[in-house]
């Protein structure tokens, strides 16, 4: 055992280390800004989301082998990040990953700091993955990721 450490130290360390969450300062930064900002300041922000979904989404390529398919990489990226989703196979052959459901709202809230920053960093992101992918947000706040078939 190290000098000057103790047993009892380090285990109230681990439970400090358990019962915090992640601190994120920018989340609540990002909401501030876009709370009260001008037009042209959220559209700034909202460019910068999409570049940096598009180079996200650039960086899952290079690190995932050819077999997987762009939807099947966008639908456990939105696993992973705790957001529902469910896809389906389209009439012409791509797929429709749907954000919709229980819960999605909320976890578009808790992944993301605003919508604001969300539909263009995902837009990016799945633009990365396929060039023609087409994302749509209604109304009712749901968001639709088209993937058309490849190669079309």
């Amino acid at each position: 055992m190290r000098t000057g450490i103790s047993f009892a130290r380090d285990w109230q360390l681990i439970k400090v280390a358990r019962a915090l969450r992640r601190h994120d300062v920018t989340g609540p930064l990002v909401r501030g800004l876009l709370r009260d900002a001008s037009p042209t300041l959220a559209e700034q922000v909202a460019v910068i989301a999409g570049r940096l979904g598009m180079e996200d989404g650039t960086a899952l390529l290079a690190h995932n082998e050819e077999r997987f398919d762009p939807p099947t990489l966008m639908e456990g990226l939105l696993l992973t990040w705790g957001i529902p989703c469910t896809s389906e196979a389209a009439a012409d052959g791509g797929i429709t990953i749907l954000i919709d459901g229980d819960g999605a709202t909320a976890a578009i809230r808790e992944t993301f700091a605003d919508e604001r920053v969300a539909e263009p960093y995902l837009t990016g992101y799945a633009r990365a993955l396929q060039q023609d992918a087409v994302l749509e947000h209604s109304a009712d706040a749901k968001i639709t990721i088209r993937f058309p078939p490849c190669g079309e």
